[in-house]
C-alpha cells in the first residue's frame, strides 16, 4: 500500500479495501488488481501489469508499470 510518484502530474495510488488490492491513478478510476506473485501484479480491465521494487530493508520503494509496450518506474512517496 502507498502512493508512488509516476511524473510530476501523476500518482498511482495502491490500496486494501475489503482484503482486495486497488490500484488507481491520477484523473482515472481505481480498478481491482490481483496477485501473480509476491511482487507482480495485473488488472483484468486494462492490459496492464504491477512490478514491486524492494529496497534492502524489504520495504516497497517503487512500483514499475508495465503498459502499451513501456515500463515506467513509480518511487514511493513519503
Amino acid at each position: 500500500m502507498g502512493r508512488y510518484a509516476l511524473t510530476p502530474q501523476a500518482t498511482l495510488g495502491v490500496t486494501v479495501d475489503d482484503g482486495k488490492l486497488f490500484a488507481q491513478l491520477t484523473g482515472q478510476p481505481r480498478f481491482q488488481i490481483y496477485p501473480e506473485s509476491e511482487t507482480e501484479f495485473f488488472l483484468t480491465v486494462v492490459d496492464a501489469q504491477l512490478t514491486l521494487i524492494r529496497d534492502e530493508a524489504g520495504r516497497v520503494s517503487a512500483v514499475i508499470l508495465h503498459q502499451n509496450g513501456a515500463n515506467l518506474t513509480a518511487t514511493r512517496l513519503p
